[in-house]
């Protein structure tokens, strides 16, 4: 309850700007109530962008080798990144903004748990390009997916006409085929999903 809280705040109005005040009002708790649990922001902050990053590698790399086809982990990564960070975005957001407010020994744990994600994923991209790139073409690639991934948190709406499933699609046919290879795709598919001008209709959030 309180991280839930305190992740929507730190989202919206900022970590600085939010105080152990605004979190317990918005958890509905004492002041001396939130204390019990957490003895200071940070503390806070800290829980939600490990707990964040556990949740995203929890079982992540033994469900990536059970699946055989290179490509297919790529529509796996994709779809359960999309999914992570719709069922979780204020935290996204936190992470993605506020993870520098962290004392440095706290921020190198969540880094560190981010070093591996990306490795995980650097991986299965090395393997479906045929280990053709060397390390600093990986690591382009492999940012190039992800930044198309996370930057869903400024301007997606998952109530709008694109569904979390069809968005996964979308980023999957981008990435491995390019325009021309999602523009295949959308004919084929009758283009649902998409506008006249066979445009992603995706209702912005206003962030």
């Amino acid at each position: 309850m309180i991280a839930t809280a305190a992740a929507r705040l730190f989202s919206t109005k900022g970590y600085i700007e939010t105080s152990m005040e605004d979190v317990a009002a918005a958890a509905r708790l004492s002041k001396g109530g939130m204390y019990h649990y957490f003895s200071c922001k940070e503390e806070i902050l800290d829980f939600i962008l490990s707990n964040f990053m556990g949740f995203l590698l929890e079982g992540f790399e033994q469900e990536i080798r059970n699946i055989e086809d290179p490509a297919d982990k790529i529509r796996y990564i994709i779809g359960r990144h999309v999914k992570g960070y719709v069922a979780d975005m204020y935290s996204a957001k936190a992470l993605f903004n506020e993870a520098y407010n962290l004392s440095a020994p706290k921020l190198s744990k969540v880094k560190s748990k981010e070093r591996r994600y990306f490795s995980i994923i650097a991986g299965v991209l090395s393997s479906y390009l045929g280990h053709a790139l060397d390390k600093d073409e990986l690591t382009v690639v492999t940012f190039n997916l992800l930044g198309m991934c996370n930057w869903i948190y400024s301007w997606y709406d998952p109530q709008g006409v694109i569904d979390p499933e069809q968005l996964s699609q979308i980023i999957f046919e981008n990435f491995t085929k390019g325009l021309p290879g999602f523009q295949r795709e959308s004919v084929a598919g009758k283009g649902k999903g998409l506008d006249r001008t066979g445009t992603a209709a995706v209702r912005r959030s206003g962030n």
